[in-house]
């Protein structure tokens, strides 16, 4: 098995989300960046242990606390005596002024701009993907079988409701409460039913219930719905450009919807402009489909990929999801996409990189990190190859036609 500090240390430069390993007491062992540990008061971590045993979590169920502000905390046991503190992370930028706020009591004052900088380098994360990459690391450090539901969540902003409960009736309120997210089968039906132009099969999926919400982004629900808005848009974005739309057409038709999105305040208006933007691209797709044809096993490899491109993963879970060897997978998806699948995932992900740099203010390494490449250098590298140009440049032009 590998050792703790190897795994922590790959998990820091994967993510790369800040990483303490503590002490009972809250005095810092070892911290991934290292100069983490000298910055953060052991006050500090000391109340998050203590919430952490409050909250009723143990080796086997980690703690997710959403702090006032916007900010995640995550704590891993990993055996009686240590603890892992991930984060901070946040669903969303902060100024530096905000951090400052938020994080001044808990650092050392003549530390606080090297905290500063080690926190805006943490990638943009909602709670999904925080629980997701936290089970990966619970279950390295600990050898024990943890997955998402397994992990607390508490709402620090809400009062504490976990406190008084069993363990039992905690994990029961958190499936059902409103932080779960969207069922995948629901994103990718909506996906598929744009790639075929198929309006009447859209309008189907659209009324039916994805199993959950969006996660926690904002305490604010308008913004909330907007940030929502912004991520359905960059999967159906995505979707109708592998349904035969143009690019620049469909590059166009979600700067138009989201210049839209600016002008409205209520959920409501958003809700609607929500729908008309999906049927928008359906029938878009419709009058401009490619007469090539891509089977439904493709089509499921292809959904795949749309909805899990900000995530981990390879061929085996590829190949494991469309019930097929990865060379037989590997072979079809080139003969009918005249492509290989690292190639149309690239690409792919230069769509997604061009939208972020668009719609957003996501700095060109949180972008990279969000992306899953190893370095914002080879996310760099790999853009320009596709584009002609670097991740700053095409923002700036692009900018400058707003």
């Amino acid at each position: 098995m590998e050792d703790l500090t190897s795994v922590c240390e790959r998990f820091f430069t994967m993510t790369p989300i800040p990483i303490g390993l503590v002490q009972t007491s809250g005095e810092y062992i070892q911290s991934w960046p290292a100069a983490l540990s000298g910055v953060v008061l052991p006050e500090f971590s000391s109340y998050v242990l203590n919430d952490f045993k409050l909250k009723k979590s143990d080796a086997q169920h980690p703690l997710i606390n959403y702090l006032a502000d916007g900010y995640f905390v995550g704590v891993i046991q990993v055996d009686p005596e240590r603890f892992l503190i991930i984060g901070f992370v946040s669903p969303f930028r902060h100024t530096q002024k905000e951090l400052v706020s938020f994080a001044g009591p808990a650092i050392l004052p003549n530390q606080l701009q090297n905290f500063i900088s080690m926190v805006s380098a943490a990638p943009i994360m909602n709670l999904n993907q925080l629980k997701s990459y936290m089970s990966l690391l619970a279950q390295a450090v600990t050898n024990r079988p943890i997955v998402n539901d397994d992990i607390i969540f508490s709402d620090d902003n809400s009062g504490t409701p976990y406190m008084s409960e069993n363990l039992s009736g905690a994990r029961f309120r958190q499936r059902e409460a409103a932080d779960l997210h969207a069922a995948t089968n629901y994103e990718s039906g909506v996906c598929d039913a744009i790639s075929m132009g198929r309006s009447d099969l859209l309008a189907q999926r659209l009324i039916a219930s994805p199993g959950g919400s969006i996660g926690m982004m904002s305490l604010n629900p308008v913004r909330q719905q907007q940030y929502a808005f912004i991520s359905f848009a960059t999967l159906i974005t995505r979707a109708a450009i592998r349904g035969g739309l143009p690019e620049e057409t469909a590059f166009l038709l979600s700067d138009l919807y989201c210049q839209r999105l600016d002008t409205l305040n209520n959920i409501a208006a958003i809700e609607k402009l929500t729908v008309g933007m999906a049927m928008d691209f359906c029938e878009q797709v419709a009058k401009s489909r490619l007469p090539k044809y891509v089977s439904p096993l493709i089509q499921k490899a292809l959904s795949y990929i749309t909805v899990h491109l900000h995530e981990p993963f390879g061929m085996e879970e590829l190949s494991e999801y469309c019930h097929l060897c990865r060379r037989s997978l590997t072979i079809r998806f080139q003969d009918e996409m005249g492509m290989t699948v690292g190639e149309y995932v690239q690409k792919e992900k230069t769509q997604e990189a061009k939208f972020l740099l668009r719609h957003t203010t996501i700095t060109i390494s949180e972008i990279a990190a969000y992306l899953n490449y190893s370095s914002q250098s080879y996310f760099t590298q790999q853009f320009k190859k596709s584009t002609g140009e670097t991740p700053e440049r095409y923002r700036i032009r692009r900018s400058k036609k707003t």
